[in-house]
Order: structure tokens, then sequence, then C-alpha cells
């Protein structure tokens, strides 16, 4: 037996949720979100312009990571040129393909007490003598 839900995937309790790729298409169109809202509320959803804004937001996310997900790279690979804001020229360093670069760790054996007190020791924690030191050290 095949299930197959009746709500599309998220939260069901998101009222627009069904409308979300319509919604798109009309922001795509020109239409503002109170127009989409209205247009809603005539189908019987009352939502709020926020609500409109922020469905329109995630259909439009999740349509651009579909579109770079088309020719199987993963969410992580997905070129610059979806993932940059409309408008904005790309810039050499999104354009060319960044080599995995390996980041080296060093780890510090010394207990978190250990590091406070060396942190501690090399500060001066007087005002009266950081004044002091100070003046005597004009650099």
């Amino acid at each position: 037996m095949k299930l197959v839900p009746t709500d599309p995937p998220g939260r069901s309790s998101r009222k627009a949720k069904r409308f979300a790729q319509d919604m798109r298409e009309l922001r795509a169109q020109g239409y503002t979100f109170e127009a989409i809202r209205m247009a809603l509320a005539a189908v019987g959803v009352h939502v709020s312009n926020a609500t409109v804004q922020r469905e329109v937001a995630r259909a439009s996310r999740a349509a651009s990571v579909g579109e770079g997900l088309v020719s199987g790279a993963r969410p992580d690979e997905v070129p610059p040129a979806i993932t940059q804001p409309l408008g904005s020229t790309p810039t050499p360093a999104t354009t060319t393909p960044q080599s995995a670069q390996v980041a080296s760790v060093e780890t510090d054996m010394r207990s978190g007490k250990e590091i406070a007190e060396a942190f501690a020791s090399s500060r001066i924690t007087n005002p009266l003598a950081r004044a002091r030191l100070n003046a005597k050290d004009p650099s």
C-alpha cells in the first residue's frame, strides 16, 4: 500500500502553503503582496501581507534550489548565479570554482582553568597600574 498525503509537505497549519507557487508566479508577473493577499482572500484564505511575503520567499527559495538540484548537484554545490541576489553582478571571486581547502586544527591540551590562568596572568587588571603603564609607553 502506498501512502498519498492530501496536504503539501510542510506544516499543515500554514494556510497559504497550497498557493505558494501561484503566489510566486503572480509576484514574478509584478503583482504586489497586497494584491496577492486580496486574491487569496477572494478564495477564502485570509492571511496577512507578512504571510504572503514569507510564502513567496519560501517558494522562490525552493524553486531556485530545485533548479540547481536538477543538474544533480548537491545543495552546497549550487552555482553562485542561483544564490546571488537579483540585480547583482557576479564578481570573479564568486564565479571561479573554489578548491577544497583543508583546515588544520590545532588542539590545545590545557584545561579551561589553565587557559584562564594563563590569560589572566598576562593582563593588568588594576586601572591605576594600567594608566601608569600607558603613560610611560606612548605607542
